[in-house]
């Protein structure tokens, strides 16, 4: 009986951790909204916006930056960056606009951009996020700017408290299992879990907290399968592995992409430069995709706004290894691939 619960968890861990995975990679964590749509600013005037933000995700969002590239507007004073968002945190920053005297009157159409990043285990994003909001320029005024009061944000429950209902499950499923095998009740066990497992679900979607919940068990599940974590400290790589680089007779050229942002970039880098120190044929260029995004936009590193590190491209083939894991052995197949 307790074998067969144990390969249950396993699959059902499994079977979060990838849809975890499908949700959360390389997708948006964060949620933005202004209080205001449509913003109505006079020429060579001011005004004010507030720019809220939710994450709805198990993995914090870091170094937020709004950026408005608008003709004739600008941000008034550069809004203080959040540096860290917790998981399931939420925050609200206040945006002064000022418009150009020659700004035209009337109502058009534009878009404030968000630049954030996240990481997951050894991977890092880098999202791009664009607000759409209506801006209304009226006839200058010598009203003095309103201030809108932005209202507190609900600060994010410690995370035990949010697992309080899965403890008190996983009680009610111990006192089945006691109960079976004290030979009480057969069936009792199998009841109680199918019953707790599908009010949970029950619960989890009538307080829409089914996504948040699909990413905690990815999370917790990391464990219990033996996922590592992001590498860390030096690379070191194998005598099998040593061998195999120093017999790779042809001339290869790798860039390794970074960002100052990645988690695991150094530990990348430090691995292809060793990689490069056991044999001469090996070449490798670091590449900021901070400061050489079109490069990395070719080399499939950015997409479609979304910017992944630590990568590394072989130039020739074009074929490209992203993260850390198990790094070594991907790298050599990476190198020993046929141009």
């Amino acid at each position: 009986m307790i074998r067969r619960i144990r390969r249950g968890l396993a699959l059902v861990c499994l079977g979060l951790l990838a849809a975890g995975a499908f949700v959360f990679g390389q997708e948006p964590i964060l949620a933005f909204s202004l209080d205001e749509s449509q913003i109505a600013v006079p020429q060579g005037g001011e005004a004010v916006a507030i720019l809220r933000v939710e994450n709805g995700s198990v993995y914090p969002g870091e170094d937020l930056e709004p950026i408005l590239e608008v003709e004739g507007l600008t941000l008034l004073t550069e809004p203080e960056a959040i540096e860290v968002l917790a998981p399931f945190g939420a925050a609200a920053i206040t945006l002064r606009l000022s418009a150009s005297a020659e700004l035209p009157l009337g109502p058009s159409s534009q878009t404030l951009g968000v630049l954030y990043t996240y990481c997951i285990g050894e991977l890092c994003y880098q999202i791009s996020e664009e607000i759409p909001f209506t801006v209304t320029v009226e006839p200058p005024s010598e009203a003095p700017v309103e201030v809108p009061v932005a209202l507190p944000v609900e600060p994010a429950r410690p995370f035990w408290l949010r697992l309080g209902g899965l403890l008190a499950g996983l009680l009610v499923v111990a006192a089945a299992i006691f109960l079976r095998r004290a030979g009480r009740a057969r069936w009792t066990p199998y009841a109680v879990v199918i019953l707790f497992v599908l009010g949970g679900l029950a619960y989890g979607v009538v307080l829409n907290q089914h996504e948040q919940a699909q990413g905690i068990g990815a999370v917790l599940c990391t464990s219990c399968v033996g996922i590592e974590e992001a590498q860390r400290g030096e690379p070191e790589l194998t005598p099998m592995g040593i061998a195999t680089i120093e017999g790779i007779g042809e001339e290869i050229e790798l860039l390794v992409f970074h960002a100052v942002w990645c988690h695991a970039c150094p530990y990348v880098a430090a691995m292809v430069e060793e990689v490069a120190r056991h044999n001469p044929r090996i070449r490798y260029r670091s590449v900021d995709v901070g400061e050489t995004p079109e490069l990395a936009e070719r080399s499939g590193v950015i997409r479609s706004g979304r910017t992944v590190v630590p990568a590394v491209l072989r130039v020739d083939t074009g074929e490209i290894v992203f993260g850390a894991e198990k790094l070594e052995a991907r790298l050599i197949d990476l190198l020993e691939g046929e141009p």
